[in-house]
Protein backbone atom coordinates (compact mmCIF):
# COMPACT_ATOMS: atom_id res chain seq x y z
CA UNK A 1 0.00 0.00 0.00
CA UNK A 2 1.33 3.45 -0.89
CA UNK A 3 0.49 4.95 2.50
CA UNK A 4 2.67 2.59 4.50
CA UNK A 5 6.08 3.85 3.22
CA UNK A 6 4.72 7.41 3.47
CA UNK A 7 3.67 6.85 7.07
CA UNK A 8 7.05 5.37 7.89
CA UNK A 9 8.80 8.32 6.22
CA UNK A 10 6.74 10.82 8.22
CA UNK A 11 7.51 8.99 11.43
CA UNK A 12 11.25 8.94 10.67
CA UNK A 13 11.11 12.61 9.79
CA UNK A 14 9.48 13.43 13.08
CA UNK A 15 12.06 11.33 14.94
CA UNK A 16 14.90 13.25 13.29
CA UNK A 17 13.35 16.60 14.17
CA UNK A 18 12.65 15.54 17.74
CA UNK A 19 16.18 14.31 18.30
CA UNK A 20 17.62 17.46 16.71
CA UNK A 21 15.75 19.62 19.20
CA UNK A 22 17.29 17.85 22.19
CA UNK A 23 20.64 16.97 20.62
CA UNK A 24 22.74 18.88 23.17
CA UNK A 25 20.53 18.46 26.22
CA UNK A 26 19.19 14.93 26.32
CA UNK A 27 19.53 12.90 29.51
CA UNK A 28 18.67 9.49 30.90
CA UNK A 29 18.14 8.84 34.60
CA UNK A 30 17.60 5.50 36.31
CA UNK A 31 16.06 5.57 39.77
CA UNK A 32 16.32 2.85 42.36
CA UNK A 33 13.31 1.60 44.27
CA UNK A 34 12.17 4.27 46.71
CA UNK A 35 14.65 6.84 45.43
CA UNK A 36 13.68 10.52 45.18
CA UNK A 37 15.37 13.18 43.07
CA UNK A 38 14.72 16.75 42.04
CA UNK A 39 14.96 17.55 38.35
CA UNK A 40 15.51 21.29 37.98
CA UNK A 41 15.69 23.37 34.83
CA UNK A 42 19.11 24.68 33.74
CA UNK A 43 20.48 27.48 35.99
CA UNK A 44 17.70 26.98 38.52
CA UNK A 45 16.57 29.04 40.45
CA UNK A 46 17.47 31.39 37.63
CA UNK A 47 15.62 31.16 34.33
CA UNK A 48 16.66 28.79 31.61
CA UNK A 49 17.95 30.59 28.49
CA UNK A 50 15.45 31.64 25.85
CA UNK A 51 15.57 29.37 22.79
CA UNK A 52 16.85 26.26 24.58
CA UNK A 53 15.40 22.79 24.95
CA UNK A 54 16.09 19.86 27.28
CA UNK A 55 14.68 16.37 27.66
CA UNK A 56 14.89 13.96 30.59
CA UNK A 57 14.04 10.27 30.20
CA UNK A 58 13.48 8.63 33.57
CA UNK A 59 13.19 4.94 34.35
CA UNK A 60 12.32 3.10 37.55
CA UNK A 61 12.89 -0.60 38.30
CA UNK A 62 10.54 -3.11 36.69
CA UNK A 63 7.03 -3.09 38.14
CA UNK A 64 7.53 0.36 39.69
CA UNK A 65 6.06 3.72 38.71
CA UNK A 66 7.37 7.28 38.79
CA UNK A 67 5.49 9.95 40.73
CA UNK A 68 6.06 13.54 39.57
CA UNK A 69 5.31 16.70 41.58
CA UNK A 70 6.20 19.65 39.39
CA UNK A 71 6.24 23.39 39.98
CA UNK A 72 6.27 25.36 36.70
CA UNK A 73 7.04 29.03 36.25
CA UNK A 74 7.14 29.50 32.50
CA UNK A 75 6.97 33.06 31.19
CA UNK A 76 4.18 32.33 28.75
CA UNK A 77 2.42 35.19 27.02
CA UNK A 78 -1.22 35.69 27.95
CA UNK A 79 -2.30 35.36 24.33
CA UNK A 80 -0.21 32.27 23.69
CA UNK A 81 -3.18 29.95 24.12
CA UNK A 82 -1.42 27.16 22.24
CA UNK A 83 1.63 27.14 24.52
CA UNK A 84 3.92 27.75 21.56
CA UNK A 85 6.59 30.02 23.02
CA UNK A 86 7.33 28.25 26.30
CA UNK A 87 6.06 24.69 26.71
CA UNK A 88 6.63 21.85 29.18
CA UNK A 89 5.90 18.28 28.05
CA UNK A 90 5.04 15.26 30.18
CA UNK A 91 4.72 11.76 28.76
CA UNK A 92 3.45 9.13 31.19
CA UNK A 93 4.40 6.26 28.91
CA UNK A 94 8.02 7.14 28.26
CA UNK A 95 7.36 8.11 24.65
CA UNK A 96 10.02 10.50 23.39
CA UNK A 97 7.87 11.80 20.54
CA UNK A 98 6.42 15.19 21.47
CA UNK A 99 3.07 14.67 19.79
CA UNK A 100 1.90 11.98 22.19
CA UNK A 101 2.65 14.03 25.30
CA UNK A 102 0.56 16.11 27.65
CA UNK A 103 1.77 19.71 27.61
CA UNK A 104 1.64 22.72 29.90
CA UNK A 105 2.56 26.37 29.97
CA UNK A 106 2.26 29.32 32.35
CA UNK A 107 2.65 29.10 36.13
CA UNK A 108 1.33 26.54 38.57
CA UNK A 109 1.79 23.05 40.04
CA UNK A 110 0.69 19.59 38.95
CA UNK A 111 1.12 15.94 39.91
CA UNK A 112 1.36 13.04 37.49
CA UNK A 113 2.26 9.35 37.59
CA UNK A 114 3.91 7.27 34.90
CA UNK A 115 1.83 4.53 33.33
CA UNK A 116 4.53 1.93 33.89
CA UNK A 117 8.17 2.37 34.92
CA UNK A 118 9.23 4.97 32.37
CA UNK A 119 8.36 8.61 31.73
CA UNK A 120 9.73 11.59 29.81
CA UNK A 121 9.66 15.30 30.67
CA UNK A 122 11.02 18.09 28.49
CA UNK A 123 10.80 21.80 27.85
CA UNK A 124 11.10 23.81 24.65
CA UNK A 125 11.61 27.57 24.49
CA UNK A 126 10.92 29.26 21.17
CA UNK A 127 10.92 32.95 22.12
CA UNK A 128 13.45 35.00 20.18
CA UNK A 129 12.80 38.39 21.83
CA UNK A 130 15.59 40.24 23.61
CA UNK A 131 16.22 39.44 27.26
CA UNK A 132 15.25 42.25 29.64
CA UNK A 133 17.85 44.06 31.76
CA UNK A 134 16.46 42.50 34.93
CA UNK A 135 17.40 39.03 33.72
CA UNK A 136 20.86 39.80 32.33
CA UNK A 137 22.79 39.58 35.66
CA UNK A 138 21.17 36.24 36.51
CA UNK A 139 22.04 34.66 33.18
CA UNK A 140 25.26 36.29 32.14
CA UNK A 141 27.31 35.07 35.09
CA UNK A 142 26.28 31.43 34.51
CA UNK A 143 26.02 31.14 30.75
CA UNK A 144 28.83 29.37 28.90
CA UNK A 145 30.81 31.59 26.53
CA UNK A 146 29.15 30.10 23.45
CA UNK A 147 25.69 30.91 24.73
CA UNK A 148 26.68 34.39 25.88
CA UNK A 149 28.13 35.24 22.50
CA UNK A 150 25.11 33.95 20.63
CA UNK A 151 22.48 35.43 22.93
CA UNK A 152 21.08 38.90 22.31
CA UNK A 153 20.81 41.07 25.42
CA UNK A 154 19.69 44.63 26.04
CA UNK A 155 19.59 47.05 28.95
CA UNK A 156 16.36 48.68 27.77
CA UNK A 157 12.82 47.34 28.17
CA UNK A 158 11.04 46.30 24.97
CA UNK A 159 9.71 49.21 22.98
CA UNK A 160 6.02 49.98 22.66
CA UNK A 161 6.35 49.34 18.96
CA UNK A 162 7.71 45.87 19.66
CA UNK A 163 4.91 45.22 22.15
CA UNK A 164 2.27 46.19 19.60
CA UNK A 165 3.95 43.98 17.06
CA UNK A 166 3.87 41.08 19.51
CA UNK A 167 0.20 41.66 20.22
CA UNK A 168 -0.74 41.77 16.55
CA UNK A 169 1.24 38.60 15.93
CA UNK A 170 -0.40 36.88 18.89
CA UNK A 171 -3.87 37.86 17.69
CA UNK A 172 -3.05 36.59 14.21
CA UNK A 173 -1.86 33.28 15.62
CA UNK A 174 -4.99 33.02 17.72
CA UNK A 175 -7.18 33.43 14.65
CA UNK A 176 -5.39 30.78 12.63
CA UNK A 177 -7.15 27.50 12.01
CA UNK A 178 -6.07 24.74 14.36
CA UNK A 179 -3.50 22.49 12.81
CA UNK A 180 -2.37 19.07 13.80
CA UNK A 181 0.10 19.52 16.63
CA UNK A 182 2.52 17.07 15.05
CA UNK A 183 2.74 19.40 12.05
CA UNK A 184 3.40 22.31 14.38
CA UNK A 185 6.28 20.38 15.87
CA UNK A 186 7.68 19.57 12.46
CA UNK A 187 7.31 23.03 10.96
CA UNK A 188 7.69 25.44 13.86
CA UNK A 189 10.57 23.69 15.59
CA UNK A 190 12.78 22.75 12.67
CA UNK A 191 14.84 25.92 12.96
CA UNK A 192 14.97 26.06 16.75
CA UNK A 193 18.58 26.29 17.90
CA UNK A 194 19.73 24.21 20.83
CA UNK A 195 22.16 25.86 23.23
CA UNK A 196 25.02 24.26 25.11
CA UNK A 197 23.03 24.49 28.34
CA UNK A 198 23.12 21.25 30.31
CA UNK A 199 20.45 20.34 32.79
CA UNK A 200 21.34 19.25 36.26
CA UNK A 201 19.89 17.06 38.95
CA UNK A 202 19.69 19.70 41.67
CA UNK A 203 19.31 17.54 44.73
CA UNK A 204 19.03 13.91 45.73
CA UNK A 205 16.78 13.07 48.65
CA UNK A 206 17.24 10.12 50.96
CA UNK A 207 14.64 8.49 53.16
CA UNK A 208 16.81 9.07 56.22
CA UNK A 209 15.73 12.29 58.01
CA UNK A 210 18.17 15.21 58.14
CA UNK A 211 20.46 13.50 55.68
CA UNK A 212 19.60 15.31 52.48
CA UNK A 213 22.50 15.82 50.08
CA UNK A 214 22.80 18.07 47.09
CA UNK A 215 24.52 17.40 43.82
CA UNK A 216 26.04 20.48 42.28
CA UNK A 217 26.72 21.22 38.63
CA UNK A 218 27.60 17.74 37.44
CA UNK A 219 26.60 17.24 33.79
CA UNK A 220 24.42 14.23 33.13
CA UNK A 221 25.40 11.74 30.44
CA UNK A 222 23.96 12.17 26.98
CA UNK A 223 21.07 9.84 26.28
CA UNK A 224 22.15 7.39 23.60
CA UNK A 225 19.71 4.54 24.16
CA UNK A 226 17.72 3.19 21.24
CA UNK A 227 14.35 4.85 20.76
CA UNK A 228 11.39 2.58 21.51
CA UNK A 229 8.16 4.61 21.61
CA UNK A 230 5.46 3.10 23.76
CA UNK A 231 2.56 4.08 21.60
CA UNK A 232 1.91 5.05 18.03
CA UNK A 233 2.56 8.79 17.64
CA UNK A 234 -0.52 10.88 17.14
CA UNK A 235 -1.89 14.27 17.96
CA UNK A 236 -2.39 14.68 21.67
CA UNK A 237 -5.56 16.15 23.11
CA UNK A 238 -4.01 16.02 26.57
CA UNK A 239 -3.46 19.68 27.19
CA UNK A 240 -3.39 20.87 30.77
CA UNK A 241 -2.59 24.54 30.40
CA UNK A 242 -1.68 26.28 33.62
CA UNK A 243 -2.89 29.87 34.07
CA UNK A 244 -0.60 32.33 32.29
CA UNK A 245 0.24 35.49 34.22
CA UNK A 246 2.80 37.22 32.03
CA UNK A 247 1.63 40.17 29.86
CA UNK A 248 2.75 40.85 26.32
CA UNK A 249 6.20 42.32 25.96
CA UNK A 250 7.84 40.31 28.75
CA UNK A 251 10.59 38.02 27.41
CA UNK A 252 10.27 34.25 27.46
CA UNK A 253 12.20 31.72 29.44
CA UNK A 254 11.19 30.19 32.71
CA UNK A 255 12.09 27.60 35.30
CA UNK A 256 10.70 24.41 36.75
CA UNK A 257 11.42 21.94 39.50
CA UNK A 258 10.08 18.38 39.62
CA UNK A 259 10.31 16.01 42.55
CA UNK A 260 10.40 12.48 41.14
CA UNK A 261 9.99 9.32 43.21
CA UNK A 262 10.15 5.63 42.23
CA UNK A 263 7.28 3.78 43.91
CA UNK A 264 5.77 0.32 44.00
CA UNK A 265 2.28 0.87 42.56
CA UNK A 266 -0.98 -0.86 43.18
CA UNK A 267 -1.13 -3.90 40.94
CA UNK A 268 -1.95 -3.17 37.34
CA UNK A 269 -3.42 -5.57 34.79
CA UNK A 270 -6.01 -5.87 32.08
CA UNK A 271 -5.56 -2.44 30.58
CA UNK A 272 -7.08 -1.90 27.17
CA UNK A 273 -6.52 1.06 24.90
CA UNK A 274 -9.90 0.71 23.20
CA UNK A 275 -12.77 0.04 25.56
CA UNK A 276 -15.69 -0.89 23.37
CA UNK A 277 -17.94 -3.84 22.74
CA UNK A 278 -17.32 -5.87 19.64
CA UNK A 279 -19.69 -5.51 16.71
CA UNK A 280 -22.65 -7.90 16.25
CA UNK A 281 -20.57 -9.93 13.82
CA UNK A 282 -17.00 -11.16 13.82
CA UNK A 283 -15.04 -7.97 13.18
CA UNK A 284 -11.45 -6.79 13.08
CA UNK A 285 -10.17 -5.75 16.48
CA UNK A 286 -8.93 -2.22 16.97
CA UNK A 287 -5.16 -1.84 16.97
CA UNK A 288 -3.90 -2.98 20.41
CA UNK A 289 -7.42 -3.48 21.73
CA UNK A 290 -6.18 -6.65 23.46
CA UNK A 291 -2.73 -5.95 24.98
CA UNK A 292 -2.57 -9.42 26.56
CA UNK A 293 -3.24 -11.21 23.25
CA UNK A 294 -0.43 -13.44 22.03
CA UNK A 295 -0.03 -15.89 19.19
CA UNK A 296 1.83 -19.20 19.54
CA UNK A 297 3.88 -20.25 16.54
CA UNK A 298 6.50 -22.79 15.59
CA UNK A 299 10.03 -21.62 14.89
CA UNK A 300 10.13 -23.85 11.81
CA UNK A 301 7.03 -22.52 10.02
CA UNK A 302 6.47 -19.21 11.78
CA UNK A 303 2.69 -19.64 11.59
CA UNK A 304 0.32 -18.90 14.48
CA UNK A 305 -1.49 -22.14 15.35
CA UNK A 306 -2.99 -21.22 18.74
CA UNK A 307 -3.67 -18.22 20.93
CA UNK A 308 -2.47 -17.37 24.44
CA UNK A 309 -3.02 -14.67 27.06
CA UNK A 310 -0.20 -12.88 28.90
CA UNK A 311 -0.62 -13.02 32.68
CA UNK A 312 2.92 -12.17 33.84
CA UNK A 313 6.31 -11.07 32.48
CA UNK A 314 7.22 -14.75 31.99
CA UNK A 315 3.89 -16.61 31.84
CA UNK A 316 0.97 -17.00 29.45
CA UNK A 317 -2.22 -19.06 29.61
CA UNK A 318 -3.20 -21.33 26.74
CA UNK A 319 -4.93 -24.66 26.02
CA UNK A 320 -3.16 -27.96 26.68
CA UNK A 321 -4.47 -29.60 23.50
CA UNK A 322 -2.45 -27.13 21.39
CA UNK A 323 0.78 -28.87 22.38
CA UNK A 324 0.27 -32.55 21.59
CA UNK A 325 1.82 -32.99 18.15
CA UNK A 326 5.49 -33.69 17.46
CA UNK A 327 5.85 -30.19 16.03
CA UNK A 328 4.44 -28.42 19.10
CA UNK A 329 5.14 -30.59 22.16
CA UNK A 330 8.51 -29.07 23.12
CA UNK A 331 9.19 -25.53 24.30
CA UNK A 332 12.38 -25.39 22.24
CA UNK A 333 10.28 -25.63 19.06
CA UNK A 334 8.03 -22.69 19.91
CA UNK A 335 7.89 -18.96 20.39
CA UNK A 336 5.14 -16.44 21.04
CA UNK A 337 4.41 -13.13 19.39
CA UNK A 338 2.98 -10.14 21.30
CA UNK A 339 1.92 -6.64 20.28
CA UNK A 340 0.84 -7.99 16.90
CA UNK A 341 -2.20 -7.17 14.79
CA UNK A 342 -1.72 -7.92 11.08
CA UNK A 343 0.48 -10.99 10.68
CA UNK A 344 1.16 -10.13 7.04
CA UNK A 345 2.40 -6.59 7.69
CA UNK A 346 5.27 -5.02 9.62
CA UNK A 347 3.97 -1.45 9.39
CA UNK A 348 0.86 -1.15 11.51
CA UNK A 349 2.55 -1.51 14.91
CA UNK A 350 5.92 -0.75 16.47
CA UNK A 351 5.34 -3.06 19.42
CA UNK A 352 5.53 -6.53 17.90
CA UNK A 353 8.03 -8.73 19.73
CA UNK A 354 8.77 -12.45 19.64
CA UNK A 355 9.87 -14.44 22.66
CA UNK A 356 11.21 -17.98 22.76
CA UNK A 357 9.72 -20.40 25.26
CA UNK A 358 11.72 -22.35 27.81
CA UNK A 359 8.89 -24.39 29.36
CA UNK A 360 5.50 -25.91 28.53
CA UNK A 361 3.44 -26.71 31.62
CA UNK A 362 0.39 -28.82 30.76
CA UNK A 363 -2.17 -29.72 33.38
CA UNK A 364 -1.33 -33.14 34.78
CA UNK A 365 -4.94 -34.36 34.44
CA UNK A 366 -5.53 -33.14 30.92
CA UNK A 367 -7.32 -35.77 28.84
CA UNK A 368 -9.32 -36.14 25.66
CA UNK A 369 -11.89 -38.83 25.03
CA UNK A 370 -15.22 -39.15 23.24
CA UNK A 371 -14.73 -35.78 21.61
CA UNK A 372 -14.33 -34.01 24.96
CA UNK A 373 -11.34 -32.22 26.46
CA UNK A 374 -10.90 -32.10 30.23
CA UNK A 375 -8.61 -29.81 32.22
CA UNK A 376 -7.63 -28.17 28.95
CA UNK A 377 -5.21 -25.59 30.32
CA UNK A 378 -1.48 -24.93 29.96
CA UNK A 379 1.08 -22.38 31.09
CA UNK A 380 3.80 -21.14 28.73
CA UNK A 381 6.99 -19.72 30.21
CA UNK A 382 9.16 -17.37 28.17
CA UNK A 383 12.95 -17.42 28.30
CA UNK A 384 13.19 -13.62 28.53
CA UNK A 385 10.72 -11.34 30.33
CA UNK A 386 7.95 -9.82 28.23
CA UNK A 387 8.34 -6.04 28.34
CA UNK A 388 5.23 -4.06 29.22
CA UNK A 389 4.00 -0.95 27.47
CA UNK A 390 0.59 0.58 26.83
CA UNK A 391 -0.07 -1.99 24.11
CA UNK A 392 1.45 -5.11 25.65
CA UNK A 393 0.57 -6.23 29.17
CA UNK A 394 -1.07 -8.89 31.34
CA UNK A 395 -4.73 -9.78 31.57
CA UNK A 396 -6.30 -9.86 35.03
CA UNK A 397 -7.20 -13.24 36.51
CA UNK A 398 -10.53 -14.06 38.21
CA UNK A 399 -8.96 -14.45 41.64
CA UNK A 400 -12.17 -13.52 43.44
CA UNK A 401 -15.66 -14.99 42.93
CA UNK A 402 -18.64 -12.95 41.88
CA UNK A 403 -20.83 -11.24 44.48
CA UNK A 404 -23.08 -14.31 44.43
CA UNK A 405 -20.13 -16.49 45.38
CA UNK A 406 -20.19 -18.30 42.03
CA UNK A 407 -17.11 -18.65 39.86
CA UNK A 408 -16.91 -16.40 36.83
CA UNK A 409 -18.22 -16.20 34.20
CA UNK A 410 -21.90 -16.12 35.06
CA UNK A 411 -24.74 -17.29 32.84
CA UNK A 412 -25.99 -14.45 30.68
CA UNK A 413 -22.71 -12.54 30.57
CA UNK A 414 -21.23 -11.46 27.26
CA UNK A 415 -17.56 -12.22 26.77
CA UNK A 416 -15.02 -10.94 24.27
CA UNK A 417 -12.96 -13.38 22.21
CA UNK A 418 -10.13 -12.60 19.79
CA UNK A 419 -7.80 -14.58 17.58
CA UNK A 420 -6.16 -15.25 14.25
CA UNK A 421 -8.25 -18.33 13.52
CA UNK A 422 -10.10 -19.36 10.40
CA UNK A 423 -13.11 -17.34 9.30
CA UNK A 424 -15.09 -20.52 8.66
CA UNK A 425 -14.66 -24.21 9.37
CA UNK A 426 -11.92 -25.43 7.03
CA UNK A 427 -11.66 -21.93 5.58
CA UNK A 428 -8.70 -19.54 5.32
CA UNK A 429 -6.91 -18.28 8.40
CA UNK A 430 -7.15 -14.53 8.97
CA UNK A 431 -4.02 -12.35 8.94
CA UNK A 432 -5.64 -9.64 11.05
CA UNK A 433 -6.76 -10.06 14.63
CA UNK A 434 -10.52 -10.60 14.73
CA UNK A 435 -12.88 -10.30 17.69
CA UNK A 436 -16.44 -11.15 18.59
CA UNK A 437 -18.83 -11.23 21.55
CA UNK A 438 -20.20 -14.50 22.85
CA UNK A 439 -23.02 -15.25 25.30
CA UNK A 440 -22.47 -17.54 28.28
CA UNK A 441 -25.23 -20.15 28.48
CA UNK A 442 -26.24 -22.50 31.29
CA UNK A 443 -24.87 -26.02 31.64
CA UNK A 444 -28.39 -27.38 31.12
CA UNK A 445 -28.86 -25.54 27.85
CA UNK A 446 -25.39 -26.60 26.76
CA UNK A 447 -25.99 -30.29 27.52
CA UNK A 448 -29.28 -30.30 25.63
CA UNK A 449 -27.54 -28.91 22.53
CA UNK A 450 -24.26 -30.81 22.49
CA UNK A 451 -23.93 -33.99 20.47
CA UNK A 452 -22.18 -35.72 23.34
CA UNK A 453 -24.75 -34.48 25.82
CA UNK A 454 -22.35 -33.65 28.64
CA UNK A 455 -20.13 -30.77 29.71
CA UNK A 456 -16.71 -31.50 31.22
CA UNK A 457 -16.20 -30.34 34.79
CA UNK A 458 -14.45 -26.95 35.14
CA UNK A 459 -15.83 -25.84 31.78
CA UNK A 460 -18.55 -23.48 30.56
CA UNK A 461 -20.33 -23.01 27.25
CA UNK A 462 -20.93 -20.08 24.93
CA UNK A 463 -23.46 -19.82 22.14
CA UNK A 464 -24.51 -16.88 19.99
CA UNK A 465 -26.19 -17.43 16.60
CA UNK A 466 -23.84 -16.62 13.74
CA UNK A 467 -20.83 -15.95 15.98
CA UNK A 468 -18.16 -18.28 17.28
CA UNK A 469 -14.49 -18.98 17.71
CA UNK A 470 -12.99 -21.30 15.13
CA UNK A 471 -9.91 -23.32 14.21
CA UNK A 472 -6.57 -21.91 15.46
CA UNK A 473 -8.40 -19.72 18.01
CA UNK A 474 -7.80 -22.41 20.64
CA UNK A 475 -5.82 -21.26 23.66
CA UNK A 476 -6.93 -17.66 23.35
CA UNK A 477 -8.69 -16.03 26.28
CA UNK A 478 -12.34 -15.15 26.66
CA UNK A 479 -12.48 -11.80 28.39
CA UNK A 480 -14.97 -10.18 30.69
CA UNK A 481 -14.60 -6.42 30.77
CA UNK A 482 -14.73 -5.52 34.46
CA UNK A 483 -14.37 -1.89 35.58
CA UNK A 484 -12.71 -1.10 32.26
CA UNK A 485 -10.21 -3.95 32.54
CA UNK A 486 -9.94 -7.22 30.64
CA UNK A 487 -10.42 -10.24 32.89
CA UNK A 488 -9.40 -13.60 31.38
CA UNK A 489 -12.25 -15.83 32.60
CA UNK A 490 -12.04 -18.52 29.93
CA UNK A 491 -9.77 -20.31 27.48
CA UNK A 492 -11.02 -21.40 24.07
CA UNK A 493 -11.08 -25.22 24.18
CA UNK A 494 -13.24 -27.06 21.65
CA UNK A 495 -16.44 -27.07 19.61
CA UNK A 496 -18.20 -28.87 16.77
CA UNK A 497 -17.32 -27.08 13.53
CA UNK A 498 -17.81 -23.30 13.78
CA UNK A 499 -20.95 -21.18 14.27
CA UNK A 500 -23.27 -24.18 14.05
CA UNK A 501 -26.32 -24.89 16.19
CA UNK A 502 -24.07 -26.37 18.87
CA UNK A 503 -22.32 -24.40 21.63
CA UNK A 504 -18.59 -24.11 22.13
CA UNK A 505 -16.92 -25.39 25.29
CA UNK A 506 -14.32 -23.33 27.13
CA UNK A 507 -12.04 -23.89 30.12
CA UNK A 508 -13.14 -21.99 33.25
CA UNK A 509 -9.99 -20.20 34.47
CA UNK A 510 -11.42 -19.56 37.95
CA UNK A 511 -11.40 -23.31 38.58
CA UNK A 512 -7.64 -23.46 38.05
CA UNK A 513 -6.39 -20.50 40.13
CA UNK A 514 -4.82 -22.82 42.74
CA UNK A 515 -3.09 -24.76 39.97
CA UNK A 516 -1.79 -21.55 38.36
CA UNK A 517 -0.46 -20.29 41.69
CA UNK A 518 1.19 -23.65 42.42
CA UNK A 519 3.00 -23.64 39.07
CA UNK A 520 4.09 -19.99 39.41
CA UNK A 521 4.95 -19.61 43.11
CA UNK A 522 7.20 -16.61 42.48
CA UNK A 523 4.36 -14.52 41.02
CA UNK A 524 2.12 -12.19 43.04
CA UNK A 525 -1.03 -11.74 40.96
CA UNK A 526 -3.34 -8.74 41.28
CA UNK A 527 -6.01 -9.14 43.94
CA UNK A 528 -8.10 -6.24 42.65
CA UNK A 529 -9.70 -5.58 39.31
CA UNK A 530 -11.00 -2.09 40.20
Amino acid sequence: MWWKPQLLWLLLRQLVVTFAIFEQCNHQLELKAGQKIYINSPYYPGLYPVGTSCRYTLQAPKDHVLLFKCDLQLQTLVRDTRCRTEVFHFNAEGDELLTSSEYFCGTGKFERQSFLNRAVISYISQRKEAVSAALVPKLKDKLPARITSSSTTTTRPPSVEQEDKDEKQAVQEQDEDDEDFSNEVLHVLQDVGVSDALAYVASLLYDEPNNARRIGSTPLPTYLAQLLPSRTPKTSAKRGKIVSIYPLGVPGGGRFSCLVEALVPNCNCGWSLTQRIASPTNDEAALHEFPSMAGVLTKKLGKVFCGAAIIHHHYLLSAAHCFLSAETNEAALLRIVVGEHDLSSAYETLFTRRYDLDALILHEQFSQSNGQLRNDIALLRTRLPILWNRNVGPACLPLQPAVSGKKLPLVGQQLLAAGWGTTSYGGPQTHRLLKTTLDVISAEQCRSSLTEGSVPVHSFCTYTPGRDTCQYDSGGALYERSHGRLLAVGIVSYGYACATQQPSVNTRVASFIKWIRAKTPEVAYCQKQT
